[in-house]
């Protein structure tokens, strides 16, 4: 009774204080990122590896600033225009869309109702910026995330042993079993998302910028990278952004090329290079990828619609070992040395051993 009230209490507090997790989440997955890289160049160039976690932070950082300085001008300015001519691209999709389809539409009432409600849901451009400029400027959170990420890699090994101490001695192997699969998943899962974001991004400019010369098509196409971060429900938003800005710049001709290259994309996405390439990282039924995706939003934001599919991944993991569907056993094999009885037994038959071999040794000293 004592330990259920002390979990209870303790998913409380935790609850309570969910505001001071997201440093230390997004600090886990840069940890979880750069962890394999460490290992490597600790390996290879023999070297310590917290010397090896100084190079991989400072490439990256180089890196992250390479490509801030190449695509940041671009996206800060098309994403400032697009902020400053957002009620003209509204009426201009109100007016096409009445003119495509023939609707009689009051054009300047429908767009300052389309653009009030458009703010009031998810904000005005000047308050994300805003928010954006807050965030960027909150030392205190980036420092954090860097510190926290840097203790994670160090002392990854006695992270993962402070765990251990909450587990039976008799199960270690089974955990360790069972959090080696679900490490697979999890980094199969990733490398396929990071591969999948690059990609989109460069499918998308290629067919809004070079194709259908539309406007702000590098912070569409980078917005719906991202967006494939989130399945089911990413694709259809990407999709939909840039057809409502296609519309609103080219026409209401232009929506049918968006959709089609777009759904063209994705189908070559979805049955050559996943299956090829990266596999099902995560076996999850769509309408359980959505449920979790909305909890996650719910939960935690952003921020929980990331870490959504992993959480549920890692969770189905679990299931599946501790209740295998019927006609499957487990993945993981729970071998007899893994019970209590079986230790027993060995460290009888240990016991038996020894005095068998004193008894033996007496013997020969008679």
């Amino acid at each position: 009774m004592f330990k259920v009230l002390f979990v209870l209490l303790l998913f409380w507090f935790l609850y309570f204080i969910r505001e001071v997790f997201p440093p230390f989440i997004v600090g886990g997955i840069i940890a979880y990122l750069l962890l394999p890289l460490v290992n490597q160049a600790s390996a290879t160039f023999k070297i310590r590896p917290g010397l090896a976690v100084a190079i991989i932070y400072v490439l990256a950082l180089a890196l992250i600033i390479g490509a801030s300085g190449w695509f940041g001008h671009s996206i800060i300015e098309q994403f400032t225009a697009l902020a400053a001519q957002r009620k003209e691209i509204i009426t201009n999709l109100v007016q096409q869309l009445s003119q495509g389809f023939n609707w009689q539409l009051d054009v300047e009432r429908t767009a300052e109702e389309l653009t009030a409600s458009i703010e009031q849901n998810i904000g005005s451009p000047e308050e994300i910026v805003h928010l954006g400029g807050l965030l960027s400027k909150s030392l205190l959170s980036v420092l954090v995330c860097v510190v926290s990420s840097i203790y994670l890699i160090i002392d990854s090994r006695s992270v993962g042993n402070f765990c251990l101490r909450f587990i039976p001695v008799e199960k270690h192997e089974t955990v360790k079993k069972l959090s080696s699969q679900m490490n697979t998943m999890l980094s199969r899962y990733v490398r396929g998302q990071l591969f999948l974001v690059m990609l989109m991004s460069a499918v998308a400019y290629g067919i809004l910028h070079f194709w259908l010369h539309i406007k702000y098509s590098l912070l569409i196409a980078i917005l719906s990278g991202f967006l494939e971060i989130i399945p089911v429900l990413g694709p259809f938003f990407a999709i939909t952004i840039a057809t409502i800005v296609g519309v609103a710049d080219k026409g209401v001709d232009v929506a049918i090329f968006i959709i089609l290259g777009f759904w063209v994309a994705r189908l070559v996405e979805d049955y050559v290079i996943v299956p090829r390439f990266i596999g099902h990282a995560v076996k999850l039924h769509p309408l359980a990828i959505i449920f979790a995706v909305l909890c996650g939003e719910v939960m935690a934001g952003a921020l929980g619609m990331l870490i959504a599919i992993p959480v549920a991944a890692s969770i189905k993991e679990i299931i599946d070992f501790l209740y295998p569907a019927p006609g499957k056993e487990s993945s993981i094999d729970v071998t007899k040395s893994d019970t209590p009885e079986s230790v027993s037994d060995k460290i009888a038959q240990a016991v038996a051993d020894q005095e068998s071999k004193s008894n033996t040794e007496q013997d020969k000293d008679q």
